[in-house]
């Protein structure tokens, strides 16, 4: 007799850490180290190329604005495509086309076939970093999620960190169309790797696919006790499962579900719009200050280290603080340590503020990747982590166009000026409209998404 849908879950969530979960942690959070790798790079060649082709720091922060347009599109189309076809297919197949429009902007002859194809690269960087936290949340106990959370967010941290390094061994040495294309064989080689990726059981389980996912909950169970080397937990007792119904697209945006949607749309817009243009005109920021290239990419190696831990140690702070709460701190400490930064007069000033305010951006990344995908159901889970996501990369793309107009006349204040605003209406959003997630089942969490819509639904019906 198949099990049913509650008791594979049941089974799922009682699994021990094991080899199994880091192998698949390392081989899809690969995919994210080299997608950030990418992005972060881009920032530097501008700076390099912004004496190639006479670009301004308007100019610059147009260009960035429109590679983050095609994060925005990616993220819009992910969640409709995962959703429908599936979480592994879509990382395998957004993989290779990233790879493909990364390494071919290193022929770009202008400004105008770099935008182009850098919107086309960041459009399936879009896809792949909106799929693969989804993915892995519904491979996770839910008592582990937030830790290994923090450990697949170091992978962002670590392609923040190494992308200084990366810039300073090849942009003076062969130049900035090298640098790029000398990151795509590393990107490939992952498309490779995840052969060894199961489908997600959730996701066969919405699709009415359940002996799929009773085989492969089955075969992770057997990969985890050759790990343990011994007879596995024992299935928690399963309660009769509640009376639900089929959930669909449009109850993202539902009366009942409304205020929570605006509420992640709020602060993915305002932690992206932030750490994007933070990522992306630090070179030129410092530049701008009077630093040589060389000088702004060492400066830099030390500043992007503090995504590292930020991006690390919220994943065990989320465990014991809850999300909530934690979000908001990170939120704060953004806002105080950007506007010092801002204010920041000597190069050890800058270095220190700019340091805490990766440090908190990286925390709070971390805090609304793992947050996000628990408060859907999986029939919409990457839909609604792509479109909070989209709202991320408008809130990049005004932010970089604000800083395009006004950094000639503020320099470095002029992106927390505008941004501590919005970064105490997140708090304010997130401490009234927030739910408590610490500690519970991804179906647990979501029903405070899908319960407000059936009900509506229901009434509806009526």
């Amino acid at each position: 007799m198949s099990a049913t849908a509650p008791e594979l879950i049941a089974r799922l969530d009682r699994l021990p850490s094991s080899r199994f979960h880091v192998t698949v942690l390392v081989v899809a959070a690969l995919s994210l180290f080299f997608d950030t790798l990418d992005t972060v790079i881009t920032g530097f060649a501008f700076a390099a190329f912004r004496d190639e082709w006479k670009l301004g720091a308007s100019a610059l922060g147009i260009n960035a604005a429109i590679g983050l347009a095609g994060y925005l599109v990616g993220s819009l189309l992910v969640g409709f495509a995962a959703d429908r076809w599936g979480r592994k297919a879509v990382m395998t197949w957004s993989l290779a086309l990233y790879s493909l429009f990364s390494a071919s902007r290193a022929l770009a002859p202008g400004i105008e076939v770099f935008a182009l194809l850098n919107f086309l690269t960041w459009l399936f960087v879009g896809v792949e970093s909106c799929v693969v936290p989804p993915y892995l949340a519904e491979l996770w106990p839910s008592r582990l999620r937030g830790r290994f959370n923090g450990w697949m967010m170091s992978f962002f941290a670590l392609g923040i960190a190494l992308s200084p390094v990366w810039a300073l061994i090849f942009l003076p040495t062969v130049g900035w169309r090298w640098t790029l294309a000398l990151t795509a064989p590393f990107a490939l080689l992952i498309g490779i790797m995840r052969r060894v990726l199961p489908e997600s059981p959730r996701w066969l389980l919405s699709q009415g696919r359940g002996a799929e996912a009773e085989a492969v909950v089955a075969d992770i169970e057997r990969r985890v006790a050759r790990t343990v080397g011994g007879p596995l937990p024992p299935v928690a007792p399963v309660a009769a499962p509640l009376p639900t119904h089929r959930v669909q697209r449009r109850e993202i945006v539902a009366p009942g579900v409304l205020p929570l949607t605006l509420m992640l749309w709020l602060v993915w817009f305002t932690e992206y719009g932030v750490l994007y243009t933070f990522q992306s005109v630090l070179p030129t920021l410092l530049a701008l200050d009077g630093f040589s290239i060389v000088r702004s990419t060492q400066f830099s190696v030390v500043i992007f280290s503090g995504f590292i831990p930020g991006y690390v140690l919220a994943g065990y702070l989320l465990d014991l603080v809850g999300r909530k709460y934690w979000l908001m701190t990170c939120f704060a400490g953004i806002a105080v340590s950007g506007t010092l930064f801002g204010f920041a007069g000597t190069g050890t000033e800058i270095m220190i503020c700019a340091w805490f305010t990766a440090f908190f951006l990286g925390s709070g990344s971390t805090s609304i990747y793992t947050y996000t995908p628990e408060l859907y159901p999986t029939e919409i889970r990457t839909t609604a982590m792509g479109m909070a996501s989209a709202m991320g990369r408008a809130g990049g793309i005004l932010l970089l166009l604000t800083f395009g107009v006004f950094s000639v006349l503020q320099g470095r204040l002029a992106l927390f000026v505008v941004s501590d605003g919005l970064l105490l209406a997140s708090i304010v959003a997130v401490a009234l409209l927030g739910p408590s997630t610490k500690g519970r089942t991804l179906e647990e969490t979501s029903a405070k998404a899908e319960q407000p819509a059936a009900a509506g639904a229901t009434v509806a019906a009526e």
